[in-house]
């Protein structure tokens, strides 16, 4: 048994996705893939899809191992995009190791948000069964334990800053010590559906600004910002001078900004401080290149959205055995 499986990921349109290649089948198909862990099915492109774009197509007949099952599904995300397809058994292989019997969803339809990116090809999610809609029974880093082709039933991710090279990493069954910095904190999962964890608040400076009684968090790799409810997003962009906002941008900052102010996110009775310097994105005009994008948007929502602009800032470990995350500090290049 190796300890682990590791896949690279790139970072796509800066920072928005990032992208890692898994193979389908028997001989192994190729697929490029967003990991998830906001949701708990995996889909690729079938060949009868007719709207997916330039992506890969997975041939069904070319596939000794693959196996109907005879039922059909569909998803919508919630930022609005979504697919439809019928739901087959086959082997995933990642890295050098082969998953045998994965529950994986082949499409038929895609919505535009999907067939016009020119990196992914389909969503690897790590969530869940409670989550699923394609009828998953075991996650996949379950399986991949089950089959004894990792030690411990766990994910580790790194996602690099464009700027810092554009790159990340997933690691199955193991972390990457050199990536990280320092011990683990670990917050339990409040339940087994996303990776949920409780949300109490921000700290900003000297003072704490609580959420909404009861209110969770999702910590999720394949949501781009980082979404917090009205009022703490509008407390957050209040310190950043020259912060502007608007319906058709969200929250813009100046791009030089050089606050020291750090913002401390509040999860399982946890702090997590990043530096609000971290969370500005690229340049949202040419007409205006001295604004960039926040990374921290604002919803009228039970749910907290901890993204990649948070996720910049942390390696996190995902255990499924224990149903906990780990985050820590993450080392920059």
């Amino acid at each position: 048994m190796r300890a682990s499986a590791t896949v690279d990921l790139t970072s796509a349109y800066i920072d928005v996705e990032y992208i890692g290649t898994i193979g389908v089948g028997t001989p192994p198909q190729y697929f490029s893939m967003d990991f998830d862990t906001g949701s708990s099915d995996i889909w690729i492109p079938s060949e009868d899809c007719t709207t997916c774009g330039n992506h890969t197509l997975f041939e069904y007949d070319k596939s000794s191992s693959a196996l109907m099952l005879n039922s059909s599904w569909s998803l919508r995300y919630g930022d609005g995009s979504g697919v439809q397809g019928y739901t087959a058994a086959d082997n995933i292989v990642v890295q050098d190791d082969t998953v045998k019997n994965v529950t994986i969803g082949l499409v038929f339809s895609e919505s535009s948000d999907f067939s016009r990116d020119g990196y992914l090809d389909g969503i690897f999610g790590l969530a869940f069964p409670a989550l699923s809609y394609t009828d998953l029974k075991k996650p996949f880093v379950e399986m991949m334990y089950d089959q004894k082709l990792i030690d411990e039933a766990i994910v580790g991710v790194w996602l690099g800053r464009s700027q810092d090279g554009g790159y990340g990493e997933i690691n199955f069954g193991g972390t990457s010590s050199e990536h990280y910095e320092g011990d683990f904190t670990y917050i339990p999962v409040t339940e087994k559906r996303y990776w949920q964890v409780r949300f109490d608040g921000i700290t900003l400076g000297n003072r704490t600004y609580l959420s909404p009684q009861h209110q969770s968090a999702i910590i999720d790799t394949g949501t781009t910002l980082t979404v917090l409810p009205i009022a703490l997003s509008r407390r957050l962009h209040e310190q950043i001078p020259g912060a502007v906002y608007n319906d058709s941008y969200g929250w813009r900052v100046p791009c030089n900004t050089t606050s020291d102010l750090v913002v401390d996110f509040l999860l399982g009775n946890q702090s997590f401080p990043v530096n609000a310097t971290d969370l500005i994105r690229e340049r949202s005009s040419p007409k205006q290149p001295d604004l960039c994008f926040s990374g921290v948007a604002e919803a009228d929502s039970p749910l907290v959205i901890m993204g990649d602009t948070f996720l910049h800032s942390y390696y996190s470990v995902y255990d499924y055995a224990n149903a906990r995350i780990g985050f820590a500090p993450a080392r920059r290049p």
